[in-house]
């Protein structure tokens, strides 16, 4: 299976320049193992998912997979969605939905 979560983990986790090592102690993981999770040598676990993403302070949403091509292009475009109109459109505290 084809999956973003790994890099986006090494992502975030140098976004936090927070080092393996620190990950590895806040999860109990060794670094090595974080290491081949990042570089997708090893499929994690949903456990271990969740235990490296609060770890760096971030939350797992699982999504039906017919949802997840639009859920990754609302994240690539950090939530703007655009109308057939090419004009952005925002939901939020700030905006009418």
């Amino acid at each position: 299976m084809d999956s973003f979560i790994p890099p986006a983990l090494r992502r975030q986790r140098n976004q936090r320049r927070q080092t393996l090592e620190a990950v590895s102690g806040a999860t109990g993981m060794s670094p090595q193992h974080l290491s081949e999770i990042e570089s997708g040598k090893r499929d994690p676990r949903l456990s271990s998912i969740e235990r490296i993403a609060e770890a760096m302070g971030l939350s797992v949403m699982l999504v039906p997979e017919h949802m997840a091509p639009e859920i990754r292009r609302y994240i690539a475009t950090q939530g703007r969605v655009y109308t057939t109109h090419g004009l952005p459109w925002t939901s939020g505290p700030d905006h009418d939905t």
